[in-house]
């Protein structure tokens, strides 16, 4: 896509990575099947994937929903490849991993040790609908070598998946990735209210020339940091024993009374938004003292929990 703003790039860990994406995108090959998933907020799981999809007693378990987790300074790689898929819808990464079962696929080099392990596992589950291995195999891939015979190798692709019919929400969108040819028909039909961007073109363009609450979403997270920090920042211990962490420097909240503290009432949508970038971070959060808080140099930003 080019040049892409500096807040799309990296993850919560590292902001400026430029090999490192906080996004999952859902590529279309089609304008008319945008439009459709933005109609009526659902990705279809048309295909099955995995390494357990030619067993009958689990293909219906392996329809899944798919995306790149290519960042989006790169993702022309994708839209415009030998199958080229150049529309798209932009998720946050952390919010389909916990909301909706998101995963990493796994690679598995064909013929090695742990691809015969999985390939044990489905054929002494064959008989077993419910047999724990079916519950991974959606996520699994082989690899075969580009030189072999049968090759299959698509781990440049990066890719996540959901299982099953994946329905969001309009909150749940966070961009639209569109092909050059076709803008002016899909703002005309749809009005997602979110940024849209044309790889190779201008990184992010406002539909609907409406440009929500990106630049209130920083100026709000920043006055959240300099009130509370996480917990590892804040230089609390975590006690195995208890299972907790420990601050002795100052009261620590769960993150709805840390919010409410800081913002109070706010449009539900903004709340949802700042509660997912924030809840990334930490379910917990220290209020900052007075030596925390003096600190100038410090990049609340960068600080995340694992």
């Amino acid at each position: 896509m080019g040049r892409v703003e500096r807040h799309l790039l990296g993850t919560h860990q590292h902001r400026d990575a430029r090999d490192l994406s906080r996004w999952l995108v859902h590529l279309t090959r089609s304008e008319d099947e945008l439009v459709s998933i933005l109609r009526t907020g659902c990705i279809e799981a048309r295909n099955s994937f995995g390494a357990g999809k030619a067993f009958s007693i689990a293909a219906d378990s392996h329809h899944s929903v798919c995306f790149t987790e290519t960042p989006l300074s790169e993702l022309e790689r994708m839209t415009k490849s030998k199958d080229p898929r150049p529309w798209g819808i932009v998720f946050d990464k952390e919010r389909l991993r916990k909301r909706f079962g998101a995963q990493s696929v796994w690679y598995l080099s064909d013929g090695s040790p742990e691809f015969d392990a999985v390939n044990d596992a489905m054929r002494a589950g064959e008989k077993d609908p419910d047999a724990p291995i079916w519950s991974l195999t959606p996520f699994i891939e082989n690899v075969r070598s580009i030189g072999s015979q049968n090759p299959n190798d698509w781990r440049w692709e990066r890719e996540w998946r959901v299982r099953g019919d994946l329905f969001f929400e309009p909150n749940d969108v966070k961009r639209i990735i569109l092909d050059t040819g076709g803008t002016p028909k899909i703002l005309e039909e749809i009005d997602m209210w979110v940024p849209w961007a044309i790889p190779g073109e201008k990184p992010a363009t406002w539909s609907g020339g409406y440009p929500r609450w990106e630049d209130s979403v920083e100026r709000m997270l920043g006055r959240c940091n300099s009130q509370y920090s996480t917990p590892d920042q804040a230089g609390a211990f975590w006690d195995k024993e208890d299972g907790v962490y420990r601050y002795l420097h100052g009261e620590m909240v769960d993150l709805d009374e840390a919010m409410d503290d800081v913002f109070g009432e706010m449009d539900t949508e903004l709340w949802d938004e700042l509660y997912d970038e924030l809840s990334s971070r930490s379910d917990v959060w220290c209020r900052a003292d007075a030596s925390w808080a003096s600190e100038p140099d410090l990049d609340y930003g960068r600080f995340a929990l694992d």
